[in-house]
């Protein structure tokens, strides 16, 4: 395991939720936007792909449906609404695939 980012992790672990909020803020203000932006899309996805999952584990049905629908005006106002293809994302997607787990 690599020394920095097991000090990283024990550190981390010490903080408050506003401190590990402000942490993730100063981040993104000194890293993140330095990425080039194929990087930045490329992390940002894997960040949401392999993390998501868990940071709404125990949350019930509606505490995620709360969530999104207070999310949902966040991201509008960041995304071009006009050439994103709603549909699209979800020609695939089956309502029945939510998991019991993701469900409780």
């Amino acid at each position: 395991m690599n020394l920095k980012a097991a000090l990283a992790r024990q550190f981390v672990r010490r903080l408050s939720p506003q401190d590990a909020l402000d942490l993730a803020g100063e981040a993104m203000r000194e890293w993140i936007v330095r990425l080039p932006v194929e990087e930045r899309v490329a992390f940002l996805s894997r960040l949401v792909e392999q993390y998501l999952g868990m940071a709404l584990q125990g949350l019930a049905r509606q505490e995620r449906a709360t969530l999104m629908n207070d999310l949902l005006p966040v991201i509008a106002r960041h995304f071009p609404l006009s050439d994103v293809d709603i549909l699209g994302a979800f020609a695939d997607f089956d309502s029945g695939q939510m998991s019991d787990e993701e469900e409780l």
